[in-house]
């Protein structure tokens, strides 16, 4: 009994001082490790356009209706949907209905302009960091830019010409802070997407036509936690 009970203290010991061990300084091959365990090599790029196109004297037709509409006929021809005139006094609208050889492709998901069709286009491929700096008097504090571009176009790609700003094969950076907290590396992406410029990544101040009529919200903030190992 007498052993057990020692065991048992020598194991909460060793874990009590892995657990006040500082961590190693933050390097930029620490910084991808932390990104890695969290993120896959590349990921799966979706477009979408809205299931019903309206405009009105209150609400004139935009560019972006434009798209969508040229996006319909697209996926009409395609035979993925079938598009129904649905309009009423003052408005025209335009209504899509998914068909039988479209329902496994493409996927139905709310935007800022109510219900709208999904399908996936391409895929981001990313590419690894660049320009790592550590904080100047905090050795667990940094941040980088995560390189990644569009690649791998579906067929798909060409027919949804409501995608916004994803050229293929062009490089974009996203803006990540890294920092220990509670035993456990984190890290904050605080700009999503980024153009990559000579001087460094600038981010994009244009808003989406998709959300600048009728909608309009702030760009997304999110984080994550990393691995708790140094």
């Amino acid at each position: 009994m007498r052993t057990r009970v020692s065991q048992g203290f020598a194991l909460l010991s060793a874990t009590l001082l892995l657990a006040c061990q500082k961590p190693e300084p933050l390097t930029a091959a620490k910084a991808e490790q932390i990104l890695r365990s969290y993120m896959f090599q590349r990921e799966p790029v979706y477009a979408e356009v809205p299931q019903r196109v309206w405009w009105n004297a209150q609400n004139p037709k935009d560019d972006f209706d434009e798209k969508s509409l040229r996006t319909f006929q697209h996926l009409e021809k395609a035979g993925l949907i079938t598009v129904v005139n649905t309009s009423s006094g003052d408005t025209t609208s335009y209504t899509a209905k998914v068909t039988a050889k479209g329902f496994p492709i493409l996927g139905t998901s709310p935007s800022m302009r109510g219900p709208a069709l999904r399908g996936m286009i391409c895929h981001k491929v990313y590419d690894g960091i660049r320009n790592f700096q550590r904080h100047p008097t905090q050795p667990t504090v940094g941040h980088a830019e995560l390189i990644w571009h569009y690649d791998d176009p579906t067929p798909l790609y060409p027919l949804f010409e409501t995608k916004m700003n994803k050229p293929l094969k062009k490089p974009f950076a996203s803006l990540v802070s890294f920092y220990y907290k509670d035993h456990q590396w984190h890290f904050d992406v605080t700009v999503p997407k980024a153009e990559v410029t000579s001087g460094g990544p600038e981010r994009s101040t244009r808003r989406s036509p998709q959300t600048s009529r009728r909608f309009a919200t702030g760009a997304p903030r999110f984080s994550r936690v990393g691995p708790a190992s140094s």
